[in-house]
């Protein structure tokens, strides 16, 4: 297990709806949204955006970034009106080259 790493997830009746996991650097005063999901048939109910509440908390910091899929219009939407915005592009990041778009929020 490594230190500081945020992990949470988000529980419906018992079944696991959606997940996060945020990865601090004090040092940069930054960090990192690693990973986030939500099950098909719990989105748009809140979900993510109770875990990227409680992960920016969890990690208190004062800037949070994290990467997404260029296509991914349904998430940029999301990081958007939670108040990210485009600070890079990592050209063909992915395995099949799509970019990925870095965002940042400040806290």
């Amino acid at each position: 297990m490594l230190p500081g790493l945020v992990r949470l997830k988000a529980v419906v009746g018992t079944e696991m709806a959606g997940f996060i996991g945020g990865d601090p650097h004090p040092s940069e005063g930054i960090g990192w949204i690693a990973t986030v999901g939500v099950l098909p048939q719990y989105r748009r109910h809140g979900i993510a955006s109770a875990l990227l509440d409680a992960c920016e908390t969890g990690m208190g910091l004062p800037s949070v970034r994290l990467s997404v899929r260029r296509s991914n219009e349904a998430a940029l939407r999301l990081y958007r009106d939670r108040g990210y915005h485009l600070i890079d592009v990592w050209a063909g990041y992915y395995f099949d080259h799509e970019d990925a778009l870095v965002l940042e929020k400040r806290i």
